[in-house]
């Protein structure tokens, strides 16, 4: 029991202190340098949408006024079977020269992209979020990343812009924070495999079409790794974007459907988790993701070895405080007023995300497959 004790406490400061400190001390490798200059190649963005009547007019206007030349962008908008206005206000936008596929049942938001893409002929492929807004210059800006010829992914890390709405929302705010210097030091060495689907753009030669169960912003990644390039991290600008799962039960939802779909694209790949066909970029995923999972299977494995040895001085007291972060947690998921009560909210957030991981996880093994798209407002 002993042995296990100190095999799940070791997995769990690695993932959250220790892979940092690896990617600090250089171990992982030193920075290299990203060649960027200005320049304009043909894009075409691509937009899926499900009942997005709130956000959608705001989101065609943000890219039609987007500093990009004119003639070298095309916009390509699906609807995803929508019940409300979504299509008409699509629609609307037709004279501007937006592209619009309609879905009258619901495919998902994989099978939609395939489609658009297959419509679209621009050289390089950006995908963005019907939910959140863009700087004036972002296609501008992260369209100087493929300059570089060994870049073939560049994406940015969105924000937060009602950071302070509840508990909930602050802290995955600080969650943000911590996930985009830990992407950015992995960008800088090489070692990025992920996305963020609020805006990323990538070589339309790299481009296969996305299994229905996996999301792209993930799958995409890993296929730019398996091909021998690069994904890199775009710095100078984010999507904003309102975070709509601002309680503990919607956050649960959201977060358990992006594991089980990320988790289930990681497995379709199983050659990105071995060095030896993808270099050191498999220990980050290893640690950024697969070992992150495991955590709450760890903290199990920590809390269950920790009853059997509390007979022991030091097992009594580490188990004490254990039971005292758990309840501290339980008190925190049930005061309302989380904002007012923020030591309680942290712990109570980490445990709402490593449930999400258990949940995901186990969705993920023992269906096959993700959750369902679903737009939350």
């Amino acid at each position: 029991m002993e042995l296990i004790f100190w095999l799940c406490l070791a997995s769990i400061l690695y993932v959250y202190f220790g892979y940092p400190l690896a990617l600090l001390s250089g171990i992982l490798g030193r920075r290299k340098a990203i060649y960027r200059k200005h320049l304009f190649p043909p894009l075409s963005v691509i937009i899926p949408a499900h009942n997005e009547e709130t956000m959608i007019r705001k989101k065609l206007e943000n890219l039609l006024s987007q500093d990009y030349p004119a003639e070298k962008m095309k916009i390509f908008v699906g609807d995803d079977g929508s019940t409300d206005g979504t299509p008409a206000i699509c629609r609307s936008f037709e004279p501007w020269g937006v592209h619009f596929v309609r879905s009258e049942s619901r495919r998902g938001k994989s099978a939609l992209q395939n489609e658009l893409v297959a419509r679209a002929r621009g050289e390089i492929l950006v995908f963005t979020d019907a939910d959140c807004l863009l700087p004036q210059n972002a296609l501008s800006v992260i369209a100087q990343n493929f300059a570089s010829p060994d870049v073939a992914l560049a994406t940015n890390c969105a924000t937060i812009l009602n950071p302070d709405e509840t508990g909930i929302v602050k802290n995955e705010g600080l969650y943000w924070k911590y996930e985009r210097w830990l992407r950015e030091a992995e960008s800088e060495r090489g070692l990025l495999a992920m996305a963020s689907g609020s805006l990323f753009a990538m070589r339309r030669s790299i481009w296969k079409r996305l299994d229905p169960n996996v999301g792209d912003d993930f799958a995409l990644p890993l296929r730019v790794v398996k091909a021998g390039y690069r994904n890199v991290l775009e710095t100078r600008v984010s999507a904003g974007t309102q975070l709509t799962q601002n309680k503990a039960g919607s956050m649960l939802r959201m977060k358990m459907r992006i594991i089980s779909k990320d988790l289930y694209g990681l497995l379709q790949n199983p050659s990105c988790l071995n060095p030896l066909q993808v270099g050191r970029v498999a220990i980050g995923l290893w640690s950024h993701k697969l070992l992150r999972w495991a955590i709450p299977y760890f903290l199990l494995g920590l809390l269950v070895s920790n009853v059997f040895l509390a007979g022991q001085a030091f097992f009594g007291v580490f188990l004490a405080a254990q039971c005292a972060f758990y309840l501290a947690a339980a008190a925190g998921l049930l005061i309302r007023d989380l904002e007012s009560r923020f030591p309680l909210s942290v712990t109570s957030s980490f445990c709402l995300v490593n449930f999400a991981s258990l949940l995901g996880t186990l969705h993920c093994l023992m269906s096959g497959k993700a959750g369902q798209w679903k737009t939350v407002r």
